[in-house]
């Protein structure tokens, strides 16, 4: 079973994300680490090094099992420690989602050209497959304010209201590029076909 890793690497918190059998993944934005070894990725390295800037990167790129080509750009957002609010949060995130993913693209595009080895399963654009963009979202929590309990639940449906907002600003635009979007959590909207584990709490 694949398993990547967003893990903050001062405190050690973040997510393990684990895929079934059969699916080929990558961390995308993969980033040299002294410390074990790893190299940076193919993103890292050759796409976004040495002054090119304003190309993003998605977190995880996998290819799915079977035919016809299937791919998912993975979006990972732990927002749980961010006091910005969440209209300016959610506006950035839109943008981040839509540049990173259209960044991943190019990305992709570039490694078939090359034949990048660690890419070769994900660098399939020329046979035009299925791309699904996956935001996985934690939100922060509403602070609680006693006896304040009509304005909390203001404050609950505005942060719903938001959330929806953003799912259907990305997902049309989305739609007009030919990506289906799709936005997950931990607690109300899991994924579909694989699964995530919270660090912070294990």
């Amino acid at each position: 079973m694949p398993t990547i890793l967003e893990v903050d690497k001062e405190t050690g918190e973040g997510l393990a994300f684990d895929f079934p059998l059969g699916w080929e993944a990558v961390k995308y934005d993969q980033e040299a680490d002294a410390a074990t070894g790893t190299p940076a990725g193919f993103y890292r390295s050759i796409v976004s090094d040495k002054g090119v800037k304003h190309i993003r990167g998605m977190d995880i790129v996998c290819r799915l099992p079977g035919e016809p080509q299937r791919l998912q750009f993975i979006e990972s957002k732990d927002d749980r420690k961010r006091t910005m609010e969440a209209g300016e949060r959610h506006t950035e995130l839109y943008e981040t989602v839509l540049r990173k993913a259209i960044g991943t693209l190019a990305g992709l595009t570039l490694a078939e050209r090359l034949g990048d080895s660690s890419l070769r399963p994900m660098a399939c654009l020329s046979q035009r497959p299925v791309i699904e963009v996956v935001l996985f979202l934690i939100e922060p929590p509403l602070a609680p304010r006693p006896r304040q309990s009509d304005r909390n639940e203001l404050r609950r449906l505005v942060k719903e209201e938001s959330k929806t907002t953003l799912e259907q600003r990305l997902r049309a635009k989305l739609d007009l590029w030919g990506m289906p979007f799709h936005l997950y959590n931990l607690t109300t909207r899991p994924p579909v076909l694989w699964q995530v584990r919270d660090l912070t709490t294990s």
